[in-house]
């Protein structure tokens, strides 16, 4: 048992300790953004109430809350948990990359996820003046080079990284991140789009659980079924693992899921409460 696992055990469950109150229900529930936001103001989702004006910003506002939290769980871990945590943060340097690369084409200028140690390029990307700039900061990290500098390439590149990272962090990330690839390389196929083998080329192979993953017939239209059902039994497992006895990885990783998955669902919620888009908080666990 790790005197430094014990202590990020710990802090996790502090963390996580108030995500059996659904709060997604709640804001839901409410009619429009502005109380929807207030609703959040009494939570610790959202800190400036203030800045959340539109449903990006509130949304916004909600996974910088998740970030905060998985950097400071991050600091009460040894070095490989914190790995564990990284290999989920790499979702939002990803974003940042993306977002980077919109603004290359045209789009407005984002404000970087601040990631601190958990980033691999992020405070880099500001000196960042095209694709290839992107490139090089890649093959020169972790990342590795994508092999391409259209924006494409570089998208499948990362989230195959991505992939292969996360397996490699924690036997339970292994799983989840297999179930994942394979969901996101039959949208690429079923889509038309090229580059789907680089996520996986065939089924992965999955305890029984997950092999709903495999076994079903999935059309384009099931897709958002599909991640919606991954994400709640991602959720599920990782209440089981926040319950694990400290000394170990499971109630930190537990958190980290609980807390991701809360985030996502509250930013469901606030488009229902806003009444655009066509999220479904009820399927999303």
């Amino acid at each position: 048992m790790s005197a430094g696992w014990i202590a990020g055990d710990v802090r996790a469950r502090g963390l996580a300790a108030t995500e059996a109150i659904d709060v997604a229900s709640s804001v839901a529930k409410t009619p429009g953004l502005e109380p929807a936001v207030a609703v959040l103001g009494q939570t610790r989702w959202i800190r400036d109430t203030g800045s959340a004006t539109s449903v990006e910003a509130a949304q916004r506002a909600v996974f910088e809350t998740l970030i905060w939290q998985l950097r400071v769980l991050a600091g009460w871990l040894p070095s490989e948990g914190v790995e564990v945590v990284r290999s989920c943060v790499a979702w939002f340097e990803i974003r940042n990359i993306e977002d980077r690369l919109a603004y290359f084409a045209g789009a407005s200028a984002a404000t970087p996820y601040e990631l601190g140690r958990l980033g691999l390029i992020s405070k880099s990307l500001g000196g960042t003046s095209n694709a290839e700039d992107i490139r090089r900061l890649m093959g020169a990290s972790a990342w590795g080079d994508p092999g391409g500098d259209d924006a494409y390439a570089i998208r499948m590149w990362l989230r195959h990284r991505w992939h292969r990272r996360a397996r490699d962090a924690s036997p339970e990330l292994r799983i989840w991140a297999d179930a994942a690839a394979w969901l996101f390389a039959l949208r690429e196929r079923l889509a038309g789009r090229a580059r789907a083998d680089l996520m996986a080329s065939k089924p992965p192979s999955l305890p029984s659980s997950w092999r709903w993953v495999t076994a079903a017939t999935w059309l384009p239209g099931d897709m958002w079924r599909a991640e919606e059902r991954w994400w709640a039994q991602v959720r599920q497992e990782g209440l089981q693992l926040l319950h694990e006895p400290v000394g170990g990885r499971g109630p930190a990783l537990g958190a980290v899921t609980t807390l991701a998955a809360s985030a996502r669902r509250i930013a469901t919620a606030l488009e229902i409460a806003a009444g655009v888009g066509g999220g479904q908080l009820d399927a999303a666990g």
